[in-house]
């Protein structure tokens, strides 16, 4: 027979449990009162394709430098490069400036975020880049 004080299964004790809730509940709370996050693309267009690039079967990419306000508008938008040069910018640029975020959090406030960088391509479908065969 087993002696009763041996028991074969450990049982948390009040203080561990209590150790273990506080853990928790200082972890919650420290991930609560941080409040921070990266802005998040909320809405937009896409590019509408030059109607010239798209005549002439071109694909390129546009690569544009912005910044967010805190109310999530784009701001300052310009090309930073164009591959190739002269059929996408304002295409592109267009684009970029209706996109709408909801704005970066530090502490719970919102922030204004500067220098975001986006590639805007523009690639024709299966149909479009090979009709003429």
């Amino acid at each position: 027979m087993m002696n009763p004080r041996m028991n074969s299964q450990a049982r948390p004790t009040v203080p561990s449990i209590l150790a273990v809730l506080l853990a928790a509940v200082l972890l919650v709370a420290g991930c609560a009162g941080a409040q921070n996050r990266p802005m998040q693309l909320v809405s937009g267009s896409g590019p509408k394709y030059p109607p010239v690039a798209k005549a002439e079967g071109i694909e390129g990419a546009v690569v544009v430098r912005y910044g967010v306000s805190v109310d999530g508008r784009v701001v300052n938008a310009r090309v930073e490069s164009a591959t190739p040069e002269g059929f996408f910018e304002e295409a592109a640029l267009t684009a970029v400036r209706s996109w709408r975020y909801n704005p970066a959090l530090k502490d719970g406030e919102p922030v204004a975020v500067e220098n975001v960088l986006s590639t805007v391509h523009f690639q024709l479908s299966a149909d479009e880049r090979y009709r003429d065969y």
